[in-house]
């Protein structure tokens, strides 16, 4: 039976899932150099965001529904400790709800002041995002999505929970998404973007993942909800 076009690349996608990632080195290949940031793409861009995260190391699920999507986060977490995965956006604790995906609702010390060995207990930070930058496989967070930087910066493990309407070809489309969002009410003090796992090759000019942050970062893609 023929694919429709959007079979095709959720086909390409989970099959590039399959492959490993291209090595460090290569990720700023000559393509991505000499490609201009400002000239509209006509590949899709779930497909461009797909192929530019695992470039970077980085880890990215497609999920056409909820049920789905709690079965892929069942599979990644097999062996965490549900009190050692956080999440603090009630937004997303209501997907996670809905997904009968087990968590905790808090991080250890967030507003109490717990001890360090407490938080280097938490394993897993779920968050959301502002947009997914198609054109590097960049995640953009800002101060409004009422985390934390500890949710992006502290945990080994960084998941990201996104909607297809929060990809966008370029830089300029994000910022330009983040500006009409926050139009009303200001832009948040604090916009950062993510371009895949944390890493250094400061030492001895030797890759380290997980330095300065998260060693891995996954995009959990979910698919929008339609209303009847």
């Amino acid at each position: 039976m023929a694919l429709n076009s959007r079979e095709h690349i959720i086909q390409q996608i989970r099959k590039a899932l399959i492959h490993p990632s291209d090595p460090p080195k290569r990720v700023r290949s000559e393509s991505l150099l000499t490609e201009s940031p400002f000239v509209e793409c006509e590949e899709d861009t779930a497909m461009r965001f797909a192929q530019r995260l695992l470039a970077l190391q980085g880890k990215f699920v497609y999920a056409e529904n909820l049920a789905e999507l709690g079965d892929f986060l069942q599979q990644a977490a097999e062996t965490v400790h549900p009190s050692q995965i956080h999440c603090l956006e009630p937004s997303m604790q209501e997907i996670l709800t809905r997904c009968n995906f087990a968590f905790a609702q808090s991080v250890p010390g967030h507003a109490s002041g717990a001890s360090d060995e407490a938080l280097r207990a938490m394993e897993i930070g779920i968050t959301s995002c502002e947009a997914l930058v198609a054109w590097s496989g960049s995640v953009m967070v800002s101060s409004r999505q009422n985390m934390g930087r500890t949710m992006t910066i502290l945990p080994p493990v960084h998941w990201v929970i996104a909607r297809p309407s929060q990809l966008v070809p370029r830089w300029k489309d994000g910022w330009q998404l983040i500006k009409d969002r926050y139009a009303h009410t200001g832009l948040p003090s604090m916009i950062s973007t993510i371009t895949g796992p944390s890493r250094t090759a400061d030492i001895e000019k030797t890759l380290v993942l997980g330095a300065h942050g998260p060693k891995e970062l996954w995009v959990f893609l979910l698919e929008e909800e339609h209303q009847g």
